[in-house]
């Protein structure tokens, strides 16, 4: 992983907030670990209009998708997330999008799960998003993330960011 290359993953495939992905949202509200499924996480907000490069993902091509209670969170950009908020970042097969690989999850847990990260909880998941692995608090993930403690543990502000470059560069065209 290399955090420090985080910024330069996001590139104007990054698309303008707003123009796609209507959020149908998903209403379930349970933060048990041992029950968290992440199924028809493609319905939820798209943050990505395609697939972007992400160094932090060992240079995967990657997409952002959030829930309905991380969603006004998200597009707001350094406020903290509330108890259950999802995030789901697919990890594509290549450029297209067209094949998950896996996801990599995240999940706003109840205050003390892990206070000194933020009381996240992190995954690897399959597609389908029902079945875990490396899940709770990898070091990994903590180790980059900690880098984004000012907006609760996201990096949502650099997403935002290049999603109206990408909006005015499209304008200009």
């Amino acid at each position: 992983m290399n955090c420090p290359e985080k910024k330069r993953y996001l590139k104007a495939a990054v698309f303008a907030v707003g123009i796609f992905g209507a959020s149908t949202g998903n209403s379930e509200t349970n933060c048990n670990p041992e029950e968290l499924s992440f199924e028809g996480w493609n319905d939820w907000r798209q943050i990505t209009s395609e697939p972007v490069k992400s160094a932090a993902h060992s240079n995967n091509w990657v997409g952002v998708f959030v829930d309905k209670i991380a969603e006004d969170v998200y597009l707001r950009a350094g406020a903290m997330y509330p108890v259950c908020a999802k995030v789901v970042k697919p990890i594509y097969h290549d450029a297209t999008g067209e094949i998950v690989r896996k996801l990599t999850v995240m999940v706003k847990m109840q205050p003390g799960f892990d206070p000194e990260n933020g009381d996240w909880w992190y995954a690897f998941s399959d597609a389908t998003g029902t079945r875990h692995w490396a899940q709770g608090t990898p070091h990994d993930c903590i180790i980059c993330h900690k880098q984004a403690a000012e907006t609760d543990y996201l990096f949502s502000a650099e997403v935002l960011d290049a999603a109206n470059k990408s909006r005015t560069n499209t304008d200009e065209e």
